[in-house]
């Protein structure tokens, strides 16, 4: 995220630098072009903070999506099939409407499956092992 945007903006410098106006209309260009992604629907959280108070989502520090959910947001660990031949077996983590990025390996899986139990030990549920498998 951060060098993606520090790549924009070193042609963004550069071009104010040279000052041309064709290559300052591009940067910018660009820098839109980056911001939208980070806080498109291409973009999920990478981030969760769970604690009493509720769910904490961070999308990134370029994302505008960043927000706070109660603990009582349902959540599911849905598996999806991924790449160009649809061969790969990926995982997302949904909590209400907002959807974690994909992890290919059973270790990022096991922690996606943590993550929700800490979500209902904090609600005083005890542990729950929803999942939804998609193809």
């Amino acid at each position: 995220m951060l060098l993606s945007l520090g790549v924009v903006f070193c042609f963004l410098i550069w071009a104010l630098f040279k000052k041309s106006p064709k290559h300052v209309i591009v940067s910018l260009f660009w820098l839109l072009i980056v911001l939208w992604f980070f806080n498109s629907l291409f973009f999920g959280f990478s981030r969760v903070i769970v604690n009493p108070t509720g769910i904490k989502i961070e999308y990134g520090i370029l994302s505008l999506k960043n927000t706070t959910v109660p603990l009582e947001t349902p959540w599911k660990i849905e598996s999806h099939l991924s790449g160009i031949r649809k061969m790969r077996k990926v995982y997302t983590l949904r909590i209400g409407t907002h959807e974690s990025m994909r992890v290919k390996s059973r270790d990022k899986y096991e922690l996606l499956k943590r993550i929700g139990e800490t979500i209902d030990k904090l609600k005083g549920r005890g542990t729950n092992t929803r999942e939804k498998v998609t193809s």
